[in-house]
């Protein structure tokens, strides 16, 4: 071999110097690619909805039955309506049907949303379909009953499936008109109906101009009640398929007849303890027309429905940020339906431009509560036990005087096949020409648990119950202490900022707090019950490289500095969390490249983040302002658990770990042929989770509820909602779930348009920690770049201020004596009382303006109250 390469060489100049090309291009690339290759992939867990259970035929014919009894409350079916309630011992009644329904819509126990390759959207409800027509069958469960129903059209409604577009005067005149008149004579048919039937005819087919024929004359097919009178008309006079097939030969039109869309699910519905469980298998669906795909399915759509006239005052409960109470009966013809989704799972639907919501809803629950408040009759908290990262949140509202809006109720649904219209030119196009890009039906239980509340029930009690659930759920040991003040300090470290050269923009790490001055930081705040964040010390900094490795970034200083820092928090009692975000890359290098490794949209392009420009709603990727902006890749889930690996592989010393991303983050891949649901990056985000929680402590960023039992402190937690128009008062019922379940801070003090003061109050209110973000240099260096929004976090400036609301905070905890929540209420728009277990009592105003409550008290604007035990 060695010799005819010689040769080769000796004899073919021109070839020689190509194929040493070619040999050097070949080893660069080996090179290149064996750090890429040297990441590994995982397989990622499969989702598949466990089989249904067996049970006894129940006899359909039956009536009402009793199906369960336990925990002070009986379920019990219709087996006729197939509508199911449960009633408590008290006589309280939630039912899964509109009282006095008469529409199918209002009797459903699932509607369905199905998608054809005609690219419309179709919908049926589990009534009318399945029910009305007899298609389904019961079996009785040990604490309730399974359902399999068929969904199917029944007879066929497809106008040019019966009727002809074009037919001869002979065949309109005798067998049509005459045929109805012939009927209407011979009194074989009522004369009203007759002439109904005959105005209809003569709207539908008018004689042609061009051709010897009566023709259709709607573009399109006719109006719904026209085509089922028509139906009618065909069946009455004895024109059969063979006519239609005659005619359509005869005038040159064409027929085609329709597969129908046809359906079987199963419903599992159960009693437990006294909470309605609603189980929903998707494995034991079965669609019998490959030409539509199942798309969504609401469960128990009408559970608690009510109407003005049944409640004037009462309230639904969504979990919209921090929590949101909407009031009965206050529908609003200009606004639109609440509709959104868990966890932010449609966010590849739309990522490319900023939330209209300044909210997602991290908590997979909503709620009803019936009657006024201090007095109410009974409620209900709903938690999506299953499915949740594929769910979604539906919320309509009675109106008193508006026919179309006739009923409160809040349910879930499913979107059991996930799709995005993508356009054809990019997101920013202007040409609207688009393609449609479906996963397909995904394989997942869909579970929704109910919790049922008696009377005088508020939305404290709701949380509560959500708690307890959390616990038993998360395995979580509920656990309080004396309610000290604490200060979450988040410090910047190391981060890249575009530098210039003779105009050519590069790349530099640069740190904004080192490891010598967090020290005199931290020396500074001595004294202070601290909790410490320190950003950018791994992997180039902040926004660096990926994180299969936790190399500590050079300009933070020395490792013997670094180890100065980690001695003195032990010494005085101050966790150090450590940030890192481990889907998270921003600059390429460890083995990174985003067209093998990177999350993918549903154009099957790779996702690039980045911050949003809130004048124009897009990415500040898209804009060509001439300057470099910082944009992030997320990594693919088959890749995280080798990323994991690798960094605790170095990192594994370090106690305290701060989590930037996993613990908050809708995970999916939409890459062509190797789709990830959300179903199965949440497994993949579990496990990691747990991983690093291993032996540690975990700092979460503003985390889904479901992640709160991996940390020891949730961080950057809202106590806002979206305020949509409809709501009527923001509560903190995310805060009040975490009490005693995790320790949890406000959003920064320094970086918010409000006043310091507003941070005192949540402390106050619900035990949070007040959290700052500071750095010890100047911002000055950031001020052309995406970090452009750190424009108050000079410590020097701010020290002060931070020891003021610290030092303010602290008084107040003092006062209170325990961080235990046991009753939450709003007082007034704006005002809240929360009651400790140690008796104390704290009332606050968020208002800028003075409140005057009802025994009397004047509430400043922005002020607080405690009321100690004597």
């Amino acid at each position: 071999m060695v010799n005819k390469i010689k040769s080769f060489y000796a004899k073919h100049t021109i070839g020689k110097i190509f194929l040493t090309i070619l040999l050097a291009a070949a080893l660069l690339y080996v090179l290149v690619s064996i750090p890429v290759w040297s990441v590994r992939k995982s397989a990622v867990p499969e989702t598949t909805s466990r089989e249904p259970l067996t049970g006894e035929p129940l006899d359909k014919e039956e009536g009402k039955v009793v199906l369960a009894e336990n925990g002070g409350r009986t379920l019990s079916i219709n087996t006729k309506e197939l509508t199911l309630e449960v009633k408590d011992e008290r006589g309280n009644v939630f039912s899964t049907a509109v009282k006095g329904a008469d529409a199918g819509s209002e009797k459903a126990l699932l509607v369905l949303t199905y998608l054809g390759e005609d690219n419309n959207i179709y919908e049926w409800n589990s009534y009318d379909q399945s029910v009305a027509l007899g298609a389904y069958e019961l079996y009785r469960l040990e604490n309730g009953v399974r359902i399999d129903m068929n969904l199917n059209e029944g007879s066929s409604n497809r106008f040019y499936e019966f009727l002809p577009k074009k037919m001869s005067p002979e065949r309109f005149e005798e067998m049509f008109k005459g045929g109805i008149e012939s009927l209407r004579d011979s009194g074989e048919l009522e004369e009203t109906k007759a002439n109904r039937y005959l105005q209809t005819l003569s709207l539908i087919y008018k004689k042609s101009l061009q051709e010897e024929c009566y023709a259709v004359t709607y573009v399109g097919t006719p109006p719904a009640s026209a085509v089922t009178q028509m139906i009618e008309v065909a069946g009455l006079v004895g024109y059969t398929q063979e006519m239609l097939l005659e005619d359509a030969d005869t005038f040159g039109f064409s027929v085609s007849f329709a597969e129908p869309a046809q359906f079987d699910l199963v419903l599992e519905i159960t009693l437990e303890e006294g909470e309605l469980k609603a189980h929903l298998p998707v494995g034991a669906c079965v669609n019998h027309n490959d030409y539509y795909t199942i798309q969504e399915i609401d469960v128990l759509p009408n559970f608690g429905a009510a109407t003005a006239k049944q409640y004037e005052e009462g309230q639904i409960l969504i979990p919209d940020g921090s929590g949101a109470l909407v009031d009965f009966n206050s529908y609003q013809a200009d606004v639109r339906e609440y509709e959104r989704p868990f966890y932010d799972n449609d966010y590849y639907k739309d990522y490319y431009f900023q939330p209209q919501y300044g909210e997602e809803l991290y908590m997979p629950v909503f709620g009803m509560i019936y009657g006024p408040a201090q007095k109410t009759e009974k409620g209900f908290l709903a938690i999506v036990e299953e499915g949740d990262r594929n769910g979604y949140l539906h919320m309509k509202l009675a109106s008193v005087d508006a026919d179309s809006s006739k009923y409160n109720k809040v349910f879930a649904s499913f979107e059991l096949a996930q799709y995005s219209k993508t356009k054809i030119y990019g997101p920013y196009s202007s040409d609207s020409a688009n393609y449609l890009v479906n996963t397909g039906t995904q394989d997942l239980d869909c579970t929704v648990r109910y919790q049922f509340y008696g009377a005088k029930t508020g939305y404290y009690d709701l949380a509560a119950g959500y708690k307890e659930y959390l616990a038993a759920r998360e395995g979580i040991e509920k656990s309080y202490d004396d309610g000290s003040a604490r200060l979450y300090l988040e410090a910047v470290g190391a981060l890249n900022v575009t530098k210039r050269f003779v105009g050519i923009p590069y790349s530099s790490e640069y740190s904004m707090t080192d490891y010598e001055e967090l020290l005199a930081m931290m020396e500074d705040l001595q004294g202070t019950l601290l909790y410490v964040q320190y950003d950018g010390v791994f992997n180039n900094g902040w926004n660096g490289r990926m994180n299969n490795r936790a190399r500590l970034s050079a300009s933070n200083g020395s490792k013997k500095d670094f180890k100065a820092v980690q001695e003195y928090a032990e010494a005085n009692g101050i966790p150090l969390f450590l940030e890192t975000s481990l889907t998270r890359v921003w600059e390429g290098g460890n083995g990174f490249r985003a067209s093998r490794q990177a999350v993918r949209d549903f154009a099957n392009d790779p996702a690039v983040n980045s911050r949003y420009m809130s004048v124009l709603g897009i990415k500040l990727s898209a804009l060509s302002d001439g300057m470099e902006h910082d944009t992030y890749y997320t990594l693919s889930p088959g890749y995280l658990s080798g990323v994991t690996d690798g960094f605790l592989k170095q990192a594994g010393n370090n106690k305290y770990l701060s989590v930037g991303d996993m613990a908050g983050m809708y995970y999916a891949d939409y890459r062509f042929n190797e789709f990830v649901s959300g179903e199965q990056g949440n497994l993949v985000l579990e496990d990691n989770l747990a991983k690093l929680a291993e032996g540690r402590e975990l700092a979460l960023t503003n985390p889904h509820m479901d992640k709160i039992g991996y940390g020891s402190i949730a961080v950057d937690v809202s106590r806002e909602s979206s305020d949509y128009i409809t709501f009527a008062v923001t509560i903190p019922f995310k805060q009040l779930v975490m009490n005693g379940l995790i320790d949890y801070t406000t959003e920064d003090v320094n970086l918010s348009s409000r006043n310091p003061a507003y941070f005192i109050l949540q402390a106050a209110e619900t035990g949070a920690y007040p959290k700052f973000t500071v750095t010890a240099k100047n911002v000055d260096v950031l001020r052309d770049s995406d970090y452009s929004y750190l424009y108050s976090v000079q410590y020097p400036l701010i020290q002060d201020q931070i020891r003021a609301v610290y030092e303010e905070c602290r008084e107040i905890r003092s006062k209170i004596g325990t961080s235990e929540i046991t009753g939450h209420e709003c007082l007034a728009d704006g005002v809240y009382r929360t009651v400790y277990a140690t008796g104390a009592e704290v009332t606050v105003n968020y208002n800028l303006y003075d409140v005057t409550l009802e025994d009397g008290t004047v509430m400043e604007a922005e002020s607080y109250l405690v009321k100690e035990v004597q």
